[in-house]
């Protein structure tokens, strides 16, 4: 049976040699960021992988092919406007069909879990919507938390969403968020939402926690770590962020849509600024990612198979 995964030459004899290698999601680069700085985002987190000693492997489907270690040139095509959205339930549609797609947390998981990765990172998780009641909308991103044992270093769920639901979601399932320099679960965007979580600062004791968690004791859900925005750059933006959930529910705007639309409207009412928030986070993320592959150096040559 042909591997669904097309591996690049780089990131197959990383991972062969153990070295340690950081997943990275690419629905960030063709859904979530404008095309202005999404590119330079996307090179730019892989740079700071790189920086820290760590290999980077962005993850996206070309052409209907399964990519892990996307190149530059696949990058910006992914960049372009015209990728889709893809979930794990997209995948086999997006390869049957042949399509060009940025991979979310969910799908990027899956495959970097196939592949022998035990570290990812990303802005922030998907979630339960907010109106639940009404849309019922729960991202695919939780689900696969449930069911894939790799690391997720984020700075939370994505701020447009409920917080608070989708923290109770994470626990209730088995799920579980820890903190890396914080006490307080991000709340994307700020630094603080009010919802405790156990912390870690240092990435060493991290690094034990996650070896205890996926070696001795066995554990199959995935891990939540969860980083604050740098200082510097977080900002409080609920106000914005309530006007343009009633914007989009006025505008019948729902489903996959909903998140990018969102986040865009965001921006353009903070003038700019939840962006730039984004973007610094992101690369934060992928820093603190990458120490945290470098500290726990398992054994990542181990093929644990697609359909786990």
């Amino acid at each position: 049976m042909q591997d669904p995964l097309d591996i690049s030459r780089g990131i197959s004899s990383a991972l062969n040699r153990n070295e340690a290698v950081v997943a990275l999601e690419s629905s960030v680069i063709a859904q979530g960021l404008p095309s202005t700085v999404n590119v330079e985002t996307a090179l730019a987190m892989e740079e700071e992988i790189r920086s820290e000693g760590v290999v980077p492997a962005t993850i996206g489907i070309i052409e209907g092919k399964i990519r892990v270690g996307l190149t530059r040139e696949e990058i910006e095509k992914l960049g372009q406007g015209n990728a889709a959205k893809i979930a794990v339930r997209d995948v086999p549609y997006a390869v049957a069909k042949k399509l060009d797609g940025g991979t979310t947390v969910s799908a990027t998981a899956r495959m970097a879990s196939a592949a022998g990765m035990v570290v990812m990172a990303t802005g922030g998780i998907g979630g339960v919507h907010r109106d639940y009641a009404r849309t019922h909308d729960v991202s695919a991103d939780l689900w696969e938390l449930v069911r894939t044992p790799i690391v997720v270093v984020c700075s939370g769920p994505k701020a447009v969403l409920d917080i608070l639901a989708t923290a109770e979601w994470l626990e209730t399932y088995g799920v579980p968020v820890y903190g890396y320099g914080t006490d307080e679960l991000p709340a994307f965007y700020s630094r603080s939402s009010g919802i405790s979580i156990p912390r870690f600062d240092e990435i060493n004791e991290l690094a034990e926690l996650v070896r205890t968690s996926f070696g001795t004791l066995g554990m199959r859900t995935a891990i939540v770590v969860a980083v604050p925005a740098p200082e510097s750059d977080a900002i409080d933006i609920n106000a914005q962020i309530d006007d343009a959930a009633r914007e989009a529910a006025d505008k019948g705007i729902s489903g996959k849509d909903l998140t990018p639309w969102l986040l865009n409207r965001v921006s353009e009412l903070t003038d700019g600024k939840s962006m730039q928030t984004n973007i610094a986070l992101l690369k934060n993320n992928a820093r603190v990612a990458a120490q945290l592959a470098l500290a726990i150096r398992e054994d990542t040559s181990r093929r644990m198979g697609f359909m786990v």
